[in-house]
């Protein structure tokens, strides 16, 4: 087996939990060059290790935190991504966010770390280049996640640590909670809070100053990433993110794309998005634009509130996705009961686009009387009532009382128990809550939502070949924003232009899209072992049932049609059958041989 030349380092840190005890996996060059690193590694660990039914709470369960071949370089490469068996849906979902984690890991020496175990009691961990110290954890426990930010940087006597952590969310195993990154950063989608809480590890926080990323041709390799760069900066869409982050998409989207979620997607028509945007942000919030590493966009947007109830929080908000689901989602018209709604999830580690999503069925399921006060421990939400939300987000981190209990199962599982037609307005996909787009408004949504690996993610692709583009930036750590969403169709060759003299491979812009494909297929074997085929690959009842009442799209519903046309579209792209199950010709021909296997019991069982 090849070791790498360049790119890589050829090992993964794995940390036992139980034993408290660390050593150095190998990974050969074979494996980064067919599943490349990151999203893409931790599929592969995933098929490898795991057999369908695998319990993801299991002792010897695992989360891996991985960067890409591209992070710590040049290009612009600043994303983590987080992998495991999801103990909310089921699946094995990825969940990616910015920062510097991904860089700090890989000037530590190391291609990602993979986390196993249970400790007996609560525990951190440090990684400083080659030394990792196991530490007490008891006195952060209970701790939100900027406190446990701050008392590591204390610990290691280092403000620039880079840390991972949960809140108590995730410690009182609330299955939709997440990890949160420096503090301002969220890897919501792969619910690995509960993992952690479950293993009794509160985080970790990384310091690398010891290794530079190996580069085999470093002149071709920078005038490559220099493209890539000058592609980037050049780009209308990235100069319109340095100003206003993304939260210029919720004007946009009720104004012009007629996609903005309003309300549990009753509508996507909500002029008073003007007083909770990019604008009004501008005006009475924004004090400091902020950038992961090696990033010329800055597309984080810090502020601090000025007076008012909430006066001196501070906080990341909104961003799209934030101000979707915690603000024109729940009714929102104060900006500033808004921005303490999106601090609080942060706070607590909550996937705030699950969070938003429960608070928007919760309050229409309370309208149409399938709730009652008395079932939330007599509170009564009702749309912008932002102190009734902000009660219901703090029993939801603890679990507390009725309405904890209730709504911290999340919409699917609140749904089938509460009954009375909730499975209506009940918007999930997989099990999990949708982001902030109506595809009603974007019909290309239906990709993202419904045949990406996650289900329900907003950020998977917007076509077939959209999917893969964000299968390889998941896997490299690139940021759609400032690689595949600028760079078009040229962004197979720009890629390969760097990674051949950044690894020593000999890539065409064809092995390109069969590592996308490879990637996406594995994961889909993983998911089809679990029982999921073409009939979860759906959107939610309303979308196919209720036309959009007001806005650029009034009338529209999402048809079939639609539906068909974009399913048969993505299984003939990736090489699935009509029930979206990859075939035995699609595995050979991207060297997934080994779970054609898996994949024959998996359809035998589920009668596919």
């Amino acid at each position: 087996m090849a070791t790498p030349k360049g790119g890589n380092f050829g090992k993964v840190l794995e940390i036992d939990l139980s034993t408290q005890t660390a050593r150095t996996r190998a990974i050969p060059d074979e494996v980064y060059q067919q599943f490349v690193g990151a999203r893409g590694l931790g599929a592969y660990f995933a098929v490898k290790e795991y057999k369908a039914g695998k319990n993801p709470l299991d002792e010897d369960a695992f989360v891996f935190v991985g960067p890409g071949p591209l992070a710590g370089t040049m290009c612009v490469s600043p994303r983590t991504s987080i992998v495991n068996k999801n103990p909310y849906t089921g699946l094995l979902n990825h969940g990616e966010c910015g920062a510097h984690l991904a860089s700090e890991i890989k000037w530590a020496g190391w291609d990602g770390i993979y986390i196993k175990g249970r400790a007996k009691k609560p525990v951190w961990f440090s990684v400083v280049n080659d030394k990792v110290e196991f530490k007490d954890a008891s006195k952060m426990w209970g701790k939100t996640t900027d406190d446990t930010h701050e008392m590591m940087i204390k610990d290691m006597k280092d403000s620039r640590i880079r840390s991972i952590v949960i809140g108590p969310a995730g410690e009182n195993g609330v299955p939709y909670s997440c990890l949160i990154v420096e503090r301002f950063r969220a890897a919501a989608r792969s619910n690995a809070g509960i993992v952690f809480g479950d293993k009794k590890l509160k985080g970790f926080a990384v310091r690398g100053t010891k290794y530079a990323v190996p580069v085999v041709d470093n002149a071709k390799f920078l005038a490559a990433a220099n493209v890539a760069k000058e592609t980037n900066i050049s780009d209308p869409g990235a100069g319109r993110r340095k100003v206003w982050g993304t939260a210029s998409s919720m004007e946009t989207n009720n104004f012009v794309l007629g996609s903005l979620i309003v309300k549990n997607f009753q509508t996507t028509w909500w002029p008073d998005v003007v007083k909770l945007g990019a604008e009004e942000a501008e005006r009475k919030f924004w004090k400091r634009h902020v950038s992961c590493t090696n990033c010329q966009t800055h597309c984080l947007k810090l502020g601090v509130l000025r007076e008012g109830k909430y006066k001196g929080l501070i906080a990341e908000a909104p961003e799209y996705e934030s101000g979707g689901l915690l603000g024109t989602n729940l009714g929102m018209k104060d900006f500033d009961q808004m921005a303490a709604l999106i601090e609080a999830c942060d706070a607590y580690g909550l996937d705030y686009i699950s969070t938003g999503g429960v608070l928007g069925f919760t309050t229409e399921a309370v309208e149409k009387g399938a709730l009652k006060p008395s079932d939330l421990d007599g509170l009564k939400p009702k749309w912008g009532d932002g102190d009734t939300y902000m009660k219901l987000i703090d029993k939801i981190a603890y679990k507390q009382g009725k309405a904890g209990k209730l709504l911290s199962q999340g919409v699917a599982r609140m749904s089938k128990q509460i009954g009375k037609g909730t499975d209506a307005y009940a918007n999930v996909v997989k099990g999990r809550e949708m982001a902030a787009h109506d595809p009603r408004g974007d019909k290309n949504r239906f990709y993202t939502y419904c045949i990406g690996t996650n289900g329900a993610d907003h950020a998977e692709g917007a076509s077939s070949s959209d999917l893969c583009r964000v299968a390889m930036n998941d896997s490299l750590c690139l940021c759609t924003f400032t690689s595949s969403g600028v760079w078009g169709a040229s962004t197979d060759k720009i890629v390969v232009d760097m990674l051949n003299p950044l690894c020593g491979w000999n890539w065409k812009t064809d092995d390109y899209w069969m590592a996308g494909k490879r990637i996406l297929t594995a994961e889909r074997v993983f998911n089809v072992r679990e029982g999921i085929s073409s009939k979860d690959d759906r959107l939610p009842k309303r979308f196919y049932a209720e036309k959009l009442p007001a806005g650029p799209k009034k009338g529209v519903v999402f048809t079939e049609e639609d539906h068909t046309k974009r399913q048969t579209d993505a299984y003939k792209f990736l090489g699935w059958d009509e029930k979206g199950v990859p075939t035995e010709v699609s595995l050979k021909a991207y060297g997934l041989d080994f779970l054609i296997e898996d994949l024959n019991a998996a359809k035998r069982k589920y009668n596919l």
